[in-house]
């Protein structure tokens, strides 16, 4: 989905991604939970025992945008999942297109009874090419995500993790890189360039608390996370100092007597202070609803989600851009493993 913060948290996104990996979630019978580290993007907070339990193989979302007081467009964009047996997302790919040709079409006079009642005129068409972007992603036997390579068209990106005995990642090493094999479908890797390669090192600092330390390529430390957690091991906090410069963000996170997520806020002085505020709404049997975005307290974004009462499966979901004046539908099709 199209979200009006979604890039200002980029420079958190990846660091907070491989820290979350670690850290213990309540499950709850609905397919998507609500994230503590990105809001609902192209990589929703699958519930991967759900996903498990249901024998669940594809997810494919079909996406309909349309504008306020204009006729729905479909310009064929989707979204697919792939999951292994185990429930772990392990290939994900997009539409986007790619280029856009208008075409000129005529139609032929209307006749009745002899008589032309409609004249035959010329009208134009959008036809849309498409290209595909993918990402697969690659675990070891306990489970972590060790590797995630990033594709479109003949561009490799792949980022690699690794852990310490605790399951805290303590590396993430992004790398540019160029497929060997003549067959694009298939990869066989050639070239690596480094783009970045951060450590991280943890330090309990209280029963609850415990300070993350992220190190550039040179070895040195460019910023400390203190993160603070509840009774059942979730972050109620994240406090993020850049040690050069005077750059503060915190994310805080309250939950329900469920350890459902309700309220997430992000404060931030990198471009002057920025408010971000998310909420949380569920219905009786734990699954989520409706998901509000506010940008210095100014409503961005609402998504509601739609059940099937049977199984508790998201059927579709709808995206309301309150600031652009438009709504993105999306149908959700399932496919199981036999």
């Amino acid at each position: 989905m199209r979200r009006t913060h979604r890039f200002l948290f980029k420079q958190q996104l990846t660091a907070l991604l491989i820290l979350l990996l670690a850290l213990p979630f309540v499950s709850f019978s609905q397919l998507i939970l609500p994230s503590t580290n990105n809001g609902f993007d192209q990589y929703p907070n699958f519930n991967f025992d759900y996903i498990k339990q249901h024998n669940i193989k594809t997810i494919t979302f079909d996406i309909l945008d349309k504008k306020d007081l204009e006729v729905a467009v479909d310009k064929g964009l989707i979204n697919h999942y792939d999951f292994d047996t185990l429930g772990r997302l392990t290939r994900f790919y997009y539409t986007a297109i790619g280029k856009t040709i208008v075409k000129e079409y005529h139609s032929q006079p209307v006749r009745r009874h002899h008589k032309i009642i409609s004249e035959g005129g010329v009208y134009y068409k959008n036809d849309f090419t498409y290209d595909t972007i993918s990402t697969r992603f690659f675990y070891d036997t306990p489970g972590h995500l060790i590797l995630k390579r990033y594709n479109d068209g003949n561009y490799y990106e792949a980022s690699y993790y690794e852990y310490d005995s605790t399951g805290h990642a303590i590396r993430e090493l992004r790398v540019k890189e160029t497929n060997a094999s003549p067959d694009k479908s298939v990869f066989q890797l050639g070239m690596q360039n480094t783009i970045s390669d951060e450590r991280f090192e943890y330090l309990p600092t209280g029963k609850k608390q415990y300070k993350k330390k992220c190190l550039n390529d040179e070895g040195r430390v460019y910023k400390e996370i203190i993160v603070d957690e509840n009774e059942q091991g979730q972050p109620i906090r994240f406090n993020e100092s850049f040690t050069v410069t005077w750059i503060n963000q915190e994310t805080k996170f309250t939950y329900n007597e469920q350890q459902q997520l309700v309220l997430k806020t992000y404060q931030s002085n990198s471009n002057g202070m920025l408010n971000i505020k998310d909420t949380y709404e569920y219905d009786p049997k734990g699954n989520i609803l409706t998901e509000k975005q506010y940008k210095n307290e100014l409503l961005q974004n609402e998504l509601s989600y739609l059940f099937d009462e049977s199984d508790n499966k998201v059927k579709s979901f709808l995206n309301r851009d309150h600031i652009n004046k438009s709504i993105r539908i999306t149908k959700v099709y399932y496919k199981l493993y036999r």
